[in-house]
């Protein structure tokens, strides 16, 4: 299963990759709007405005009571009318490179609605992911980890499994790949550096865990970080 999350996070950004793409080409203020394109609410818009000319007509007040119609209710209508005066004021701007009846306006909902299956199929693993990984023991002490998160620790033990099986933190270092290398000949030291062998995706994830602790530190304490 935690496979499966990882492949269908890395098939979605690479999705989302090719949706940016299409934008550059005609409407490409949406990207700095909504970066990355993923969020209900960023996708609404963009599969109802995938070029400036389908504003036409439109003003911030009908496009907000539009898209209040089709997003969830949970999110807040303060942020639909502000991003609604964002997308109309950089419509009346934009110069896109191809008209509204390009074949990029049609690929571009073709990615929008493959991006939301991708949502929905990305959300049911994470909601099985998590709840499997609380029965193991190791999960509420890894999760309370500053900047370590619920779905991170329980992708790190559907890599590891059950941590207390290894004797010491070296077995575990080993068994992920980042146990160190030193190589020294004579003189000549060269840097310590991890071996990555083993689990490389167990490694992914704690890469990823502790960027999250670095981007979070001036907000969040972290002893780990310190």
């Amino acid at each position: 299963m935690a496979h499966r999350y990882l492949e269908i996070t890395k098939e979605r950004s690479r999705i989302i990759n090719h949706l940016h793409a299409a934008l550059d080409q005609t409407f490409p203020e949406l990207n700095d709007i909504f970066n990355p394109i993923r969020s209900v609410l960023g996708l609404t818009f963009v599969s109802l405005f995938p070029h400036p000319d389908f504003l036409t007509g439109y003003i911030p007040g009908t496009m907000a009571k539009q898209i209040i119609g089709l997003v969830s209710p949970k999110i807040h209508s303060d942020l639909i009318v502000r991003r609604c005066n964002e997308v109309w004021q950089a419509g009346q701007l934009s110069y896109p490179a191809q008209p509204a009846n390009s074949f990029l306006t049609n690929q571009i909902h073709s990615y929008c609605e493959e991006i939301q299956r991708y949502n929905q199929t990305h959300d049911l693993l994470k909601r099985q992911l998590i709840t499997y990984a609380k029965t193991f023991p190791e999960f509420k002490l890894i999760a309370s980890i500053p900047g370590a998160g619920e779905i991170s620790t329980a992708l790190l033990l559907g890599f590891t499994g059950k941590i207390a099986r290894f004797p010491s933190y070296k077995q575990l270092n080993a068994y992920v790949g980042i146990d160190l290398r030193r190589t020294q000949s004579g003189g000549l030291k060269e840097a310590d550096r991890i071996n990555r062998r083993g689990q490389s995706s167990a490694r992914y994830i704690m890469f990823e865990m502790i960027r999250s602790m670095l981007r979070n530190k001036a907000r969040i304490d972290n002893h780990v970080v310190d």
